[in-house]
């Protein structure tokens, strides 16, 4: 597909090509010059790898501007990435439109849930999670857990936690997801709350393990934008 197909469809970017495109203005806008991938990565704080995979991505869709330029006294020249003359409009809607489509999963899956109880609830979405490769569908099935915790099966966690409250505190985003599930891992990890509330033997303990780690190893996957917009919708379905 040919650069001109790709730009009549610019809605296509996702949030974390948006997150990349959006820093990469930025950077270039203040250092009034073009800018290479390990610019872009040490600003997303992710590998330079990463950041390069992307912004080729972008280019190869009409975004950027690609150039290489000698930067060393060894002939060794340098990929810059700079906003396209004619980049291709990126509607201001994009986000809300995630934000949305997020937003309808997340209350369609609180309303499917609710009427399985918490045990069933929570064994249907640890074996989703110990299948899902996408790092954020990993941590929103983690945070469908906590507020469904906290909102629908109304169990200790809700004396403990105010979801709504801590997603007003203004703390970042990174933070508030760690912070939420950490209190519901923390039921999960005690085996008396487990046999009394659940009736689910010890071995349970081991996948809730397994589960908190791949949560933690996807928040980190995730951009500030996804996170950002994850913690929006999960102060929406706490309200």
């Amino acid at each position: 597909m040919d650069k001109t197909t790709m730009q009549d469809s610019p809605d296509k970017l996702t949030s974390r090509q948006q997150e990349f495109l959006q820093s990469l203005v930025t950077l270039c806008k203040t250092r009034k010059q073009a800018v290479s991938y390990v610019d872009v990565a040490t600003e997303m704080k992710v590998s330079k790898w990463t950041a390069y995979d992307i912004l080729h991505g972008l280019y190869q869709r009409g975004f950027l501007r690609m150039t290489h330029e000698i930067r060393s006294s060894k002939g060794r020249s340098q990929i810059l990435y700079s906003p396209a003359e004619s980049m291709p409009h990126v509607s201001e809607d994009t986000r809300d439109a995630a934000e949305s489509t997020t937003l309808k999963w997340l209350t369609g899956k609180i309303t499917q849930y609710a009427g399985l109880g918490i045990a069933e609830s929570i064994n249907l979405v640890a074996e989703r999670v110990r299948h899902e490769k996408n790092p954020f569908r990993v941590v929103l099935y983690t945070e469908l857990m906590v507020v469904l915790f906290a909102r629908v099966f109304r169990v200790d966690i809700d004396r403990l936690v105010n979801t709504r409250a801590i997603v007003a505190l203004g703390l970042s985003a990174d933070t508030i997801l760690r912070l939420l599930s950490e209190i519901m891992f923390s039921f999960m990890r005690n085996e008396k709350w487990l046999m009394a509330n659940l009736a689910l033997p010890q071995r349970s303990i081991q996948e809730f393990a397994e589960w908190e780690e791949s949560f933690m190893a996807s928040v980190t996957q995730l951009s500030a934008g996804e996170k950002r917009l994850m913690v929006s919708v999960i102060g929406r379905t706490s309200a």
